[in-house]
């Protein structure tokens, strides 16, 4: 997670430098996104956390709640992204007759049309992302898991009392261990060959 904190926020910050007016909200809201949730899962590792600690968890849990709209697009369908294509041609089209329609845009210069199209399209992209499709959330266990880790700390202390970081270590061990056997007594062999390699490493 540090590593991905070093790698991903300076990259969103130096796009965010060279970007269009229009894109500079989305960036800074999956900046805010992706920090909060940096920042959430490192508090979570501390080995001692105060009610102070799990408060700034929560605040930046829900602040990743926030933010995490910026994101919705990307696990649209193939359907959904079609609504969506569909609807962003319907509102480019109508501010086009829209300008068309203006007597003074013509008038107006090179870079008064360049920022007014600017700013259309950050509308339009406003738009877009608050337009209701069902299939856009993020409603799945591992996602929900992390409104229960306050919880957790607060009842039963730092997290890593409870990593499957070990168990899944064991499960990589057997798994090796079962491409050995010979297709009698499964079990027994390979917890043999699971004794005979921690003996080995002890």
């Amino acid at each position: 997670m540090k590593a991905l904190m070093r790698v991903i926020v300076p990259v969103f910050v130096a796009t965010l430098l060279n970007t269009f007016v229009s894109r500079r909200i989305p960036f800074t809201a999956a900046m805010l996104c992706v920090k909060n949730f940096v920042y959430f899962h490192l508090m979570a590792l501390y080995q001692y956390h105060t009610e102070a600690m799990i408060e700034y968890m929560e605040n930046n849990l829900e602040e990743f709640h926030r933010q995490k709209v910026v994101f919705s697009r990307f696990r649209a369908s193939k359907s959904t992204k079609k609504i969506l294509e569909t609807f962003k041609k319907h509102l480019t089209l109508g501010k086009q007759e829209e300008w068309e329609s203006d007597p003074t845009w013509d008038n107006l210069s090179a870079a008064a049309m360049h920022h007014q199209v600017d700013d259309d399209t950050m509308r339009i992209e406003s738009e877009i992302a608050q337009h209701p499709v069902n299939e856009l959330d993020f409603d799945f266990v591992k996602r929900h898991l992390l409104n229960h880790f306050s919880d957790h700390i607060r009842q039963l202390g730092n997290l890593l009392n409870v990593s499957s970081e070990h168990p899944e270590k064991v499960m990589k061990d057997l798994k090796q261990a079962y491409t050995q056997w010979n297709c009698q007594e499964a079990g027994f062999q390979i917890l043999r060959i699971k004794a005979r390699k921690e003996v080995f490493q002890y």
